[in-house]
């Protein structure tokens, strides 16, 4: 016979099992509310910053390339969002448009493009269609409204005759004449200038010969002289434009 009392009451394991469940969904659903206001301000900050880029910044002391060359090379790139522009694509791009030497692309916030281009110089015309740089790099472009010096030379020595180029046109400068076209073939160079004025080189020796020239340049009358050919081992051979016959150095 059990005394008074000594009955246990025990408590049912379904009651226990909805409190613990209970105690662990709680900070569950405090981080999913809160993953879910970061995703929504990420969201929300990213549709702000990746605003569409509409607008074009163009440095304006551009002589041979236009803006609206530029606006038509750049259009696929538009509309587009701040942070998905690509503009190391759109710098390469513009860097290989004909008298482009180096292209800058940056992102302005919130929607502006900023190309700064800095343009090829060319320096003279090349065989009478393309033009080159003062690296002797040829434009494939020609300008004849620019009445640069006219030179002429195998295509695959463009980067030699700029180089000779450049070394008599300082020549010519010394005593005043301006040089305006030089031609090189196996028979040598060949240099005009404004005056009339031609002077042939040797293919080898162009330098030495111009050197040779300066000890007796003082001694002529440029405006009388045709032609100066400093192409001979001992000397040098001059035509006068009124026929008188010619002179050996």
């Amino acid at each position: 016979m059990k005394g008074k009392g000594a009955t246990r009451t025990s408590q049912s394991p379904g009651i226990l099992s909805r409190l613990n469940t209970s105690g662990l969904l709680k900070p569950v659903s405090v981080a999913i509310t809160v993953m879910s206001l970061v995703v929504a301000v990420v969201l929300l900050l990213l549709q702000t910053v990746n605003k569409p880029v509409t607008k074009l910044q163009i440095n304006q002391d551009l002589v041979h390339v236009t803006k609206s060359m530029i606006e038509s090379e750049v259009a696929p790139w538009f509309p587009e969002g701040y942070l998905s522009l690509d503009v190391q694509d759109i710098q390469s791009h513009l860097q290989d448009m004909v008298m482009v030497a180096n292209v800058k692309v940056e992102k302005v916030w919130p929607d502006t493009l900023s190309i700064l281009i800095e343009e090829e110089r060319p320096v003279a015309l090349w065989n009478g269609k393309n033009m080159l740089s003062e690296n002797g790099d040829i434009l494939p472009v020609a300008y004849e409204e620019l009445q640069l010096p006219k030179l002429k030379g195998s295509n695959n020595e463009s980067k030699l005759v700029m180089q000779h180029f450049l070394l008599f046109n300082r020549w010519g400068k010394r005593h005043q004449l301006e040089l305006t076209g030089i031609q090189h073939s196996s028979a040598g160079w060949q240099l005009d200038f404004q005056t009339g004025l031609k002077i042939w080189l040797d293919n080898v020796a162009a330098m030495n010969g111009l050197q040779q020239l300066d000890k007796v340049i003082d001694q002529f009358d440029f405006t009388r002289i045709e032609r100066i050919d400093m192409r001979y081992e001992q000397g040098f051979a001059v035509a006068w434009k009124d026929s008188i016959g010619q002179a050996q150095g």
